[in-house]
């Protein structure tokens, strides 16, 4: 019997990883397998076989852009408190960027919300994901 075909309508789901350590630099996020690392909110109304595709689909994307992602959000700038719990922001140039990506941190927290648009025949995906990251680190 062949997969059903399946249908994504701009649909949401949320991904979160917390309290990942070992020294994981963050530009490596990457790497991880993200539904053997973090908890995954599937809409309600998904079947078993829609979750499976819908994790193979992100899986893929987040391989191939992870470091991408990262990259334009910390251009964003960011957000920080030291030591003695003062905060404050700034822009990076790239060199501090590139710092942050590849310094191994104490503990990562991350959230994912992706949203998915497009349908699924079987053997390929035809459409597109957005994600949007929170990140939190700690040196």
């Amino acid at each position: 019997m062949p997969d059903p075909k399946l249908q994504f309508d701009k649909e949401e789901l949320t991904i979160t990883l917390t309290g990942l350590t070992g020294g994981w630099p963050i530009g490596r996020l990457g790497e991880l397998s993200l539904l053997d690392s973090a908890q995954v909110q599937f809409p309600s109304m998904w079947n078993n076989y829609k979750q499976t595709v819908a994790m193979r689909i992100i899986e893929t994307q987040w391989r191939l852009s992870a470091r991408l992602v990262l990259e334009q959000t910390l251009e964003a700038g960011v957000d920080f408190t030291d030591f003695r719990g003062n905060g404050s922001s700034l822009s990076l140039d790239n060199a501090l960027k590139v710092h942050l990506l590849d310094r191994p941190t104490t503990q990562i927290d991350l959230r994912l919300g992706v949203k998915l648009e497009g349908s699924f025949d079987g053997s390929a995906f035809d459409g597109s994901g957005v994600m949007g990251i929170g990140l939190r680190g700690r040196f």
